[in-house]
């Protein structure tokens, strides 16, 4: 079982070498705040896991009303990213309780812009939410393949890192990879003064996986799009997108030059599996 925390600058300073020690497995770290600027202890928390060997990726807790302002804010992210040298996924949290009062259509619609732009520069996406949002349908899940990762708190106690997590039959349920349950807002670890969100993650984003390839013999047509879906692959825009950035294209945006590549990699046997 992994366990471990997602933090930001309401914990304050954190003391990386006590929460490693403590067992710690991974962190989720805020990445910027509502005004576009960096998580105050962003830059410190990402210094502590590098230092410490704790494996980490980022989220961002969305306000955007608007397809602009969902792009803005995950070129935000990325620019944070880009500017301390980090290549993590990330997490686009949807739970702010003025999203409920956008149409079922809307909120899809920019959380697929979000996912658009970080993919398409590169980056993993996934979506974390709450349980009450994904089951009651606020916006369409099954428009998304990415991994969730679900918050859902059977008990208001509290919790050591050290201590089980709740029983398992209180485990979110998804239709979609389920990456992490986030199972309490009131964690106890060392080397944190307040109390700390603590997850369970079931697919440990830190362990070296050997790529796998599509085959390069049993494929025909002329264009990416069609010699995916002659092997049985979706050859959708999102869809490549999510091949582009696991085989290092960045900003994929569909062009001849991006899908000739990706075709002549698929013909050597070289197009790594998204």
């Amino acid at each position: 079982m992994y366990k471990g925390i997602d933090v930001s600058s309401n914990q304050g300073v954190i003391d990386w070498k006590k929460v490693k020690a403590a067992g710690c497995d991974f962190a989720i770290l805020r990445s910027t705040v509502k005004s576009g600027a960096a998580d105050k202890q962003f830059a410190a928390n990402a210094a502590g896991c590098i230092t410490w060997g704790i494996p980490f990726e980022v989220y961002k807790y969305s306000y955007a009303l608007t397809p602009t302002q969902a792009v803005e804010e995950a070129k935000q992210v990325i620019a944070l990213l880009a500017s301390h040298g980090i290549k993590c996924r990330i997490w686009w949290d949807v739970e702010d309780p003025s999203l409920r009062k956008l149409s079922r259509g809307v909120l899809t619609g920019l959380i697929q812009s979000a996912a658009d732009t970080i993919i398409g520069a590169g980056y993993q996406f996934g979506i974390y939410t709450g349980k009450s949002f994904y089951e009651e349908g606020v916006f369409d899940t099954a428009a998304f393949s990415c991994p969730m990762w679900i918050a859902r708190y059977p008990n208001s106690g509290y919790y050591a890192l050290a201590d089980n997590p709740p029983a398992d039959k209180y485990k979110p349920t998804v239709t979609q990879p389920l990456f992490g349950w986030q199972y309490t807002s009131k964690g106890r670890v060392d080397g944190i003064s307040t109390v700390v969100d603590l997850n369970v993650c079931y697919i440990p984003f830190w362990e070296t996986q050997e790529p796998e390839y599509y085959l390069q013999d049993i494929w025909h047509g002329t264009s990416i799009a069609r010699a995916l879906e002659s092997i049985g692959e979706d050859g959708t825009y999102q869809h490549r997108q999510q091949i582009a950035a696991a085989n290092g294209i960045a900003g994929y945006t569909g062009t001849a030059v991006q899908n000739t590549h990706m075709l002549n990699l698929l013909r050597t046997g070289q197009l790594i599996r998204a």
